[in-house]
């Protein structure tokens, strides 16, 4: 007996779901430049690669318990998402309505008279054990949830990313405030009189809490996260203020450029943990545009135009002391690198620059 359309129909829906698996991978791999996040879709990629080729085979419950599983929960999470959000009620109905029929066409299509004197064809007359399906896609579903859920979570963040950039925006505006301060010879901050930047960002919030550089008075526990550029050069694409999970002498490295970036979780010198530490970062440029830095990004990706080189008098002060830009200091490293031998790296960058 032939296939009939509307098993052919479903089929077609089950290469869909095996094509936008592959393609989202595909592109979430490309944006983050991490080919690790391949494991995570390990789990959804077989769940729909199974249901196509076991409906194939005649196994209707094999397709349909996973369909109606995720299409169900996503469903009524679209459409509770729409009832708490006044603004999204139209969309989130809208939407949760579409996601249900992807449910209810293959339930209805697999279970019309010519698909089902296929699958009894198909199956010698064995009735179909929804039963073990739906056990195992709700352990495949469990699966992909503990690996993938994390994944989206600290790629998106949404509540402490949003809280995280205001933070630096507000701070951002003392420290432009601060530099004009200075060059108009009026009263400020000097950064050279704090031995790190929390030091630094409490005398900016103390000093312009009031009047019209009001935009910040207390940081809470983001005030401790900051590495600030002290003296930076005219450059618009040069990074003025960034957390401190990012190393300043990695962000501006020009060597290795392509190599990625290792963001460090500040409780590994004794700072705030803000839960994505390891997963991304703020950067703050000097023509006030903000970047998301994720993990795997080199400085090659992050500056597109290329590294910006720091001034001779540059050098941040971050949350455990100042790290030092000086060309001196440059050349000095190149020539103790070639007389030590074979002497750890980290040592000796360690003998030139301030450790955090």
């Amino acid at each position: 007996m032939k296939k009939p359309l509307p098993v052919k129909i479903v089929e077609a829906l089950g290469w869909t779901y095996v094509a936008l698996v592959v393609l989202g991978c595909a592109v979430r791999i490309c944006q983050s430049g991490d080919p690790t996040f391949f494991i995570a879709a390990i789990f959804p990629l077989a769940l729909t690669l199974g249901m196509v080729l076991l409906l194939r085979r005649g196994s209707r419950s094999w397709f349909l318990c996973p369909n109606t599983m995720v299409w169900g929960l996503v469903g009524i999470f679209m459409v509770g998402a729409g009832l708490y959000h006044e603004q999204m009620i139209m969309v989130g109905l809208f939407t949760g309505l579409l996601l249900f029929a992807f449910m209810v066409v293959p339930i209805v299509l697999l279970h019309l008279q010519p698909a089902n004197r296929w699958f009894g064809e198909m199956s010698g007359g064995k009735p179909d054990r929804y039963g073990c399906s739906a056990v195992f896609c709700s352990v495949i579903m469990a699966f992909s949830l503990v690996f993938i859920l994390p994944e989206i979570i600290c790629s998106r963040c949404p509540s402490r990313m949003v809280r995280l950039q205001f933070s630096g925006r507000a701070l951002f505006g003392p420290v432009t405030e601060n530099n004009a301060a200075r060059g108009a010879g009026e009263v400020w901050v000097d950064p050279d009189a704090c031995t790190n930047s929390t030091q630094f960002v409490q005398a900016l919030c103390d000093k312009y809490k009031d009047g019209a550089g009001g935009r910040v008075s207390d940081l809470g526990p983001y005030t401790n996260i900051w590495c600030i550029a002290v003296n930076p050069p005219n450059d618009d694409r040069f990074p003025v203020l960034f957390t401190a999970n990012i190393d300043p002498r990695e962000l501006l490295r020009p060597s290795n450029a392509d190599q990625p970036l290792k963001l460090t979780c500040p409780k590994e010198w004794g700072g705030v943990c803000f839960k994505f530490c390891e997963k991304m970062g703020v950067v703050h440029y000097k023509n006030g545009v903000s970047q998301i830095v994720k993990k795997h990004m080199s400085p090659k990706q992050i500056f597109c135009s290329g590294i910006p080189k720091p001034g001779p008098e540059t050098y941040f002060l971050t949350p455990t002391g100042r790290v030092d830009f000086v060309e001196r200091q440059a050349a000095d490293w190149l020539s103790i690198h070639e007389t030590v031998g074979d002497r750890p790296h980290e040592t000796v960058v360690n003998g030139l620059f301030a450790r955090w």
